[in-house]
This record gives structure tokens, C-alpha cells and sequence, in this order.
């Protein structure tokens, strides 16, 4: 896999993909929720002699790739353990002795030595020989055995000591977590294909860095993409082992973690009769797990104790492979009696419960909670709405123009929200890419994957593989019609990848937004019961890692309005409209309490230390990317390049 860059931002670019800055964490974020965001990264640098040449525009290697670290330097996170190794910088020619030996460890991996690493870059100078093989390994012992770790390459030239690729393909055959990618300045030819080389067998990236033009050029949201992390956010919260100590929740979106065993509670106070209450997750599945599995639950409380659920939902999901999958699901209190209690009653009890008692490796993970309150209907409102709707038949999309702008997320936290229209992506395996639609009242939403099937994929097909498309709800509630025998023809099976056309086509659509479906017995359409912000999901899952360009075709269907509910007025509770959205990683004040803690008080009252009430961001790695930049946003570029990546 190859990505073009332009070297100075280029080269900051690829860099800065290799950590993940969140911004200032909050004060209110549980130790537990902080460790294990950032991994270990190792910088490993060329120092020989060719580095002194042009560059292009005016500038050399060296001064490129100085400007492009003193860039990410300035933004990594506290927490981010990073280091700086050199190699061909003490011994000149390539017969003298020790040429192939020439490496060293300029600054060892840690969070508090960024003075170090600027001093480290000023006096970085081109001098010697390109001992590739010993560098790699000796940056392999710099980061240990232990947690996600990641080596950047930055070289001019062809290796002086060596085929590097072995050294590469056994640093990977050792079985640690590692990944090596590659930045090639201005190389091409043997230098070009060797560096492709280290990145392929290194399970990483080759970035192709020609030149310092391209001023004004966009952020690519296609082929020059970061790695990004999944992205979860909400107000830290704690849940509680029993409903006595659980802490009252809000309207809002929450940030707690996977309890090991049993389940977690949480409670809520009904705001009027008739509301109903809407409770969503979002995790990430573990590839340890055959199933990974943790479900959103609300139930009312007896007088004897006893807690009776409102609404049965399952949500699990096969994590085979690699693991990177996001699991979503929600619930709600919606009951067809408005004299139920689950409809009445003044006080809710929220919960998260894994399916088998305990959680299994998923323990510990981030879990995005999302709370929803909407206004009551009254019955005479509800007689007079639309049944439920049947699950519509797929229409005819032809892509347009595409569009190469749009970066998609990596979650729901921080997926762009579009229009309908043809957007231009490429994935890796691994991945999850996420983007938000608005959908109303009436409609509903259709997603058509377009890509170029190849040989190499198809002779990788297995258990796991291919592409899916999925429709998640506002609540993260699974929205997709099962197209089962009723697909197009011109689709392609995510399992027989092998039979596949060269026209790589699947795609996805939800139940049309009515309110009465939030009734029905299905998940995907009782999910579709409230308008919102819905997402696309794509999903790449392959053993090899070959990356796939592909363009994603967006449509709302139907008349928006349709089928809308009379609402009841209740002071502080908006009706949902097509722009609901509770999943946005920036927050609000209003829609999230400041702190959350297992205490049984009202989380509303509990103030973050600095008074703040900022939201906690959790990211975990979700794929391997590209990366790309024009050098006139470069500082604008790091910052954002530098959040899409996690270890």
C-alpha cells in the first residue's frame, strides 16, 4: 500500500498518525478510563549523508523532516510515550568499522522528555552509511514486549547494510503487538520497493513523500488517511454493583467501562408520565471472545425489590479476526398500554448486563452510554398515527461525482454528518468507517458500497471476510433491514468473496422512521421509532492488508414530516427531530451533567474539578491508514491528523 504525501507536511503527517491527542483530558476521568489510550512509539530516523540533499521548494531532507518533527513533537499527548532513535550518525563510510552497527538511542520512550526530543531534532545532521536492519532491531527492543507499539521509519535510501525486510518479517513472526511504518523521502526505484518492503512485512503503511509543493492543498479524506482510533465520549461516569448506590443519569451521554462481571446500574427520574426513555451503547468487541456481548437494559423497581424489565434486547457481535468491531446496540421504555408502569413510573433503573454473568475480555473497555427523554403522546395522539412500516424494497442508486473531502469517523462520537451524495473513502482491514445522515420523520435511509474487486482479495476470502454495511440508529440501536434473498443481484456476499465481479457492489437500508415500530418485536425496527442523526457503517474485514478505494453512495427516500407525532408540551424536553444527535463528541452542558459517580446522588450536581463539566474522549485503535497534507495547513493538519490514532 502506498500513500503520496508532500514531504514537510507529509512527513508531520505521517508521524503525527502514528499517536492520538485528545486534548486536555478531563479532570473528572476515572484512572481506569485513562490507561491504555496511548501506546509506544519509536521515531527512527535517517542520518546518512543524502539527507543533505534537495528536497524540492527551496528546502533539503533534513530541514523537511526537522520542520515535520519539531511539529509533532509540539503535539504529542502528556501520556504518549514516545522516543527518538538515530541511525548513520557516527561513522561516515560504509567500510569503516561498525558502519552496519551505527544506531543509536537518542531519547529513550517516555512521556516527559519533549524538551529532549526538540533537542534530539536541532541536532539531527545527515553524516553516514543506511544500516536499516540494525536500526528496526534495536527499535524493537526500545519498546519492549508489552501493550500496542508502533515504529515510524523515516528514510531517503536503500538499506548499505542489508536486505531490511527479514529483519522486519521477524520482528513481526515474534507475535508482539507492532507495527512498522515507513516514510520514503523522495525515494524511488530498488529504495522505493525495499521500503515498501519493511512497511508490508512490518504490518503497517508506506508513506511516498516526494516533494515540498502542493501549498493549499486540502486534507484528503480518501487515500491520505490517518489511522484513527474508535472514539467514544460522554461525562465520566461510575455504575453501580446495586440500585441503591447507582448514580441518577440525564438526558446526555455518558463514558463508564465494562464491569467484569454481572451488572452495572444506573437510575433515572422520569421528568413526566408518559415519557418515554431511550438507553444506547456502543463498545468495542474483542477478537478473545467468540461472542462479545454486553446489552443495554431498563426496568422498574418493585416494592419488594425485584426489578421487571421494560424491553428485552440483545446485543452481541461475532468478533472473529482481527477484532476491531463496533458493537452497538438500545432499549426503551415505549409500551402499547399507557397505563404500564414501564410508561408511569417516576423512577427508572438503567443497566448494562453481560449475557453470560461476566464480561470476558471486553472487561475494562470503554462503554458509550447515550440517554435519550422524549416528550409523551397522548393516546388519542397515538390512535391517530401510521402503523408500523414493512421493510422497504431496495431501490436503484447510481453514484454521482464523488466527493473526497469528507474524512469518515471511526465511531459514532465522531462521525461527519452529510447529505445525500457520493462520497470517495478507501479502508483497511480492520477498520470500522462511520458517517452520520440526518433522517425524519417519514423516510429512510439506503448506503451502496462501489469498489474494484482484485485477485489478491479475492484469493483471501475466509471466515470474516469482505465489507458490511450497516444503518445504526440515533441510540445506537441496530437500524438495518435483513435483505436476505431480496438483494440486488449485482450485490456481492461478504462471505464468497471469491465469486465476485470486478464491480465490488453491497450496500444497506433502514425501516422508514414511524413511531409505532418502536413496537415491534425486531431490534433493526424498533430502532427506527425516533428520527435522528442515523449512521453508515463500513466495516473491511480481511486476513491480509490490502487496502480498498471505494466510494459510498448516501439516499434518503420519502417525504420528511410524515407520520410525525402530536407531542405533549413538557417543560425541558424537546421533541426529536432529523438532527437529533447525541452522539457528537463535542457535548453540551445542557445534555450532559458534569460528573457521574456511583454514589446514588444526582449526577447533575457533582462539578469536574476544574469546574468545566468537559466530556471525557476514549480512542482505541480501529485500523491502519495513510496519511496526506498540504503544507499550508500544516499546523491546522496536526492537530487533526494527531487525533486519529491510538495504540
Amino acid at each position: 500500500m502506498r500513500n503520496r504525501l508532500v514531504i514537510a507536511t507529509g512527513l508531520a503527517g505521517a508521524l503525527l498518525a502514528t499517536v492520538t491527542v485528545t486534548g486536555v483530558a478531563p479532570a473528572a476521568a476515572t484512572e481506569e478510563q485513562d490507561q491504555g489510550t496511548y501506546g509506544r512509539m519509536m521515531l527512527v530516523l535517517d542520518s546518512s549523508g543524502s539527507m543533505k540533499e534537495p528536497a524540492g521548494g527551496g528546502t533539503t531532507k533534513i530541514q523537511a523532516a526537522k520542520q515535520a518533527l519539531n511539529t509533532v513533537i509540539d503535539g504529542l499527548p502528556e501520556s504518549a510515550d514516545v522516543g527518538m532513535r538515530v541511525f548513520g550518525a557516527k561513522v561516515f563510510g560504509r567500510k569503516q568499522k561498525g558502519a552496519c552497527e551505527d544506531t543509536q538511542l537518542v531519547v529513550e520512550p517516555g512521556t516527559g522528555n519533549r524538551d529532549d526530543l526538540r533537542s534530539a531534532v536541532s541536532g539531527y545532521k545527515p553524516y553516514g552509511e543506511t544500516p536499516i536492519p540494525v536500526a528496526l532491531k534495536r527499535a524493537a527492543e526500545d519498546i519492549g514486549s508489552e501493550g500496542k507499539r508502533s515504529i515510524v521509519l523515516v528514510s531517503d535510501g536503500e538499506s548499505t547494510c542489508g536486505d531490511p525486510c527479514p529483519a522486519a518479517q521477524a520482528i513481526a513472526a515474534r507475535g508482539i503487538d507492532l507495527q512498522i511504518d515507513v516514510v520514503g523521502l523522495s525515494v524511488s526505484g530498488k529504495a522505493r520497493k525495499q521500503l515498501e518492503c519493511i512497511a508490508e512485512k512490518g504490518n503497517g503503511t508506506y508513506y511516498d513523500a516526494d516533494d515540498a509543493e502542493g501549498i493549499g492543498e486540502s486534507i484528503s479524506g480518501v487515500s491520505e488517511r490517518a489511522l484513527r482510533p474508535f472514539e467514544f465520549t460522554g461525562t465520566p461516569v461510575k455504575g453501580a454493583p446495586d440500585v441503591a448506590g447507582a448514580p441518577l443519569l440525564r438526558t446526555g451521554q455518558y463514558l463508564d467501562t465494562v464491569q467484569t462481571r454481572d451488572e452495572r446500574f444506573y437510575r433515572f427520574a422520569r421528568t413526566a408520565p408518559g415519557t418515554t426513555v431511550h438507553l444506547g451503547l456502543i463498545f468495542e468487541g474483542e477478537s478473545e471472545d467468540l461472542v462479545s456481548n454486553l446489552s443495554p437494559e431498563i426496568s422498574i423497581k418493585g416494592e419488594n425489590g425485584d426489578l421487571t424489565r421494560c424491553r428485552w434486547t440483545v446485543v452481541q457481535s461475532g468478533t472473529y479476526g482481527d477484532g476491531s468491531r463496533l458493537v452497538f446496540g438500545s432499549t426503551h421504555t415505549a409500551d402499547t398500554d399507557p397505563e404500564a408502569e414501564c410508561n408511569t413510573a417516576d423512577e427508572l433503573v438503567l443497566a448494562t448486563s453481560p449475557g453470560r454473568g461476566e464480561a470476558g475480555a471486553i472487561a475494562g473497555k470503554p462503554v458509550q452510554l447515550m440517554v435519550y427523554e422524549e416528550p409523551p403522546v397522548s393516546a388519542a395522539a397515538l390512535d391517530a398515527l401510521p402503523p408500523q412500516t414493512e421493510a422497504p424494497a431496495w431501490s436503484d442508486l447510481t453514484p454521482g461525482e464523488p466527493t473526497g473531502d469528507v474524512v469518515p469517523g471511526s465511531a459514532i462520537a465522531n462521525a461527519p454528518i452529510v447529505e445525500d451524495g457520493t462520497y470517495s473513502f478507501d479502508i483497511n482491514p480492520g477498520e470500522n468507517q462511520v458517517i452520520g445522515v440526518p433522517v425524519g420523520w417519514g423516510q429512510h435511509l439506503q448506503a451502496q458500497f462501489d469498489a474494484r474487486m482484485t485477485d489478491a482479495i479475492r484469493g483471501e476470502w475466509g471466515v470474516g471476510a469482505g465489507v458490511e454495511v450497516d444503518v445504526i440508529g440515533p441510540l445506537g440501536g441496530e437500524a438495518t433491514v435483513d435483505l436476505d434473498s431480496k438483494s440486488p443481484e449485482s450485490w456481492c456476499d461478504p462471505g464468497l468473496l471469491q465469486n465476485c465481479p470486478d464491480t465490488w457492489r453491497t450496500g444497506t437500508l433502514s425501516h422508514p422512521i414511524a413511531y409505532r415500530n418502536r413496537f415491534a418485536n425486531s431490534d433493526a425496527e424498533a430502532s427506527t421509532g425516533l428520527p435522528g442523526i442515523h449512521y453508515v457503517r463500513v466495516q473491511y474485514g480481511l486476513d491480509e492488508n490490502i487496502n480498498v478505494p471505494y466510494t459510498l453512495t448516501i439516499k434518503t427516500l420519502g417525504e420528511s414530516g410524515d407520520g410525525e407525532p402530536d407531542y405533549e408540551k413538557v417543560s425541558g424536553l424537546n421533541p426529536p427531530t432529523a438532527d437529533l444527535n447525541l452522539n457528537s463528541a463535542s457535548g453540551t452542558e445542557e445534555s450532559a451533567p458534569k460528573d457521574s459517580k456511583g454514589s446514588g446522588e444526582d449526577a447533575s450536581n457533582a462539578a469536574d474539578e476544574d469546574g468545566t463539566g468537559s466530556a471525557g474522549t476514549v480512542r482505541l485503535v480501529a485500523g491502519i491508514g495513510g496519511a496526506g497534507l498540504g503544507i499550508a495547513a500544516l499546523a491546522a493538519a496536526a492537530v487533526l491528523l494527531i487525533r486519529r490514532r491510538s495504540a
